[in-house]
């Protein structure tokens, strides 16, 4: 919101500073402010002073100019060609001013317009800058205020701490007094329980040396029985290695007689094997002499010649004599065209020759087949009435 420049004057002279040298030098900064943004206006009025000389219309009448704004206003300022057609609706509305007139009618009344929003601007930044100001000045008196008050509440610290620090002084004086007796107190009972404490080391010592005796005599009795315990142990280890070391050896025996069987049942299954690849090798060699006897039975007997090979069979020479009878006989009555006619047709031929060309498929090639005669002329029952349009035109 826009505040008056009276108001804000107002505002910052109800302020009540704690010195009074600080409201001076804020009204003397409002005055320069002010002063700065008149001058401003001054110098934009004077720039714009020809422009406003012509009054508030320009220099036309009142419904003239109202109807001018009007056409105007009719079109969005971001319309593609927006004065081209604002000028050709002035000249059909207003016929009675000539376009020079409307023209120049129409730049003053955007220096108008631009000169109140330029005024408007400075209007609102020139009422801004005082409110900055008033805002300013009420913070600044806040602070001093806050500051003052703050000064006189750290004086009554001060003071108060001072009392303090004498009456805590005192105290101290007290409780140092007060800690010299207990300490000689505590100095005569310490000395009372040092002594009660070195009897009860000496005595705590002899007993803890009768303890390690009792201790030292249990490890030797302990340590005597590991050692028997150690002996027997031994005893019964050689005893036991022997007694292992003879089963071993009858284990051995026994193994040794399982060992030669084994080796003898190895050499039977060899020698059965052996005979029976003689046995197959032997039947082998009977079913190929029994082969053999056989293919002699069947064996053709052929001269040498190996010209034959290239020679025709005689399945070959009969049916080469049979296809000397085909076709010198017609079975039955061929209709159609030979090849000597159909290629001797100049029909056929100019087709071959724009087929070629790759004029089949067009309008002229079309034309040219149409007018070529054929070698017979048809029927006439055998005319097509298709393209009948055609051939008229």
């Amino acid at each position: 919101a826009v505040v008056s420049t009276q108001s804000v004057t107002e505002s910052l002279l109800r302020l009540k500073f704690p010195h009074e040298e600080t409201i001076c030098e804020y009204i003397e900064e409002y005055l320069s402010v002010d002063k700065k943004y008149n001058d401003v206006l001054m110098e934009l009025r004077d720039y714009y002073s020809i422009m406003l000389d012509k009054g508030k219309h320009g220099g036309w009448g009142n419904e003239d100019h109202i109807l001018f704004r009007h056409i105007t206003q009719q079109y969005p300022v971001d319309k593609f060609q927006r004065s081209t057609l604002c000028l050709e609706m002035l000249k059909l509305v207003m016929c009675h001013k000539t376009e020079l007139e409307l023209k120049e009618h129409g730049e003053w009344v955007q220096l108008y317009d631009m000169y109140w929003e330029h005024r408007k601007s400075i209007k609102h930044m020139h009422q801004s800058a005082l409110q900055k100001l008033v805002v300013t000045a009420e913070a600044d008196c806040k602070q001093q205020w806050v500051q003052v008050r703050e000064m006189r509440q750290k004086a009554d610290e001060i003071l108060s701490q001072k009392e303090n620090t004498a009456r805590i002084f005192e105290n101290l004086l007290r409780c140092r007094a007060d800690k010299l007796k207990k300490i000689r107190a505590e100095e005569k009972e310490l000395s009372g329980y040092q002594e009660r404490m070195n009897k009860e080391r000496a005595e705590f010592e002899r007993r803890r040396a009768k303890q390690r005796k009792a201790d030292k005599d249990k490890i030797q009795v302990f340590n005597e029985m590991k050692e028997d315990k150690q002996k027997e142990f031994e005893r019964r280890l050689e005893q036991l290695k022997d007694k292992q070391a003879a089963m071993k050896k009858n284990k051995l025996a026994a193994g040794k007689k399982r060992v030669d069987h084994r080796h003898e049942l190895h050499d039977k299954k060899l020698e059965e094997q052996a005979a029976a690849e003689a046995q197959q090798h032997e039947e082998e060699q009977r079913r190929k002499e029994q082969l053999d006897k056989l293919a002699a039975t069947v064996a053709v007997e052929a001269p040498y010649d190996p010209a034959r090979v290239h020679r025709d069979t005689k399945a070959t020479t009969a049916r080469l004599k049979e296809s000397d009878y085909i076709g010198k006989f017609q079975l039955f009555k061929v209709v159609g065209y030979e090849d000597s006619a159909i290629s001797g047709d100049m029909r056929w031929k100019v087709e071959k020759a724009l087929r070629n060309a790759g004029l089949m498929t067009t309008d002229y090639g079309r034309q040219i087949m149409k007018n070529i005669a054929p070698p017979v002329e048809p029927r006439k029952d055998m005319i097509s009435t298709v393209f009948k349009k055609d051939n008229e035109t």
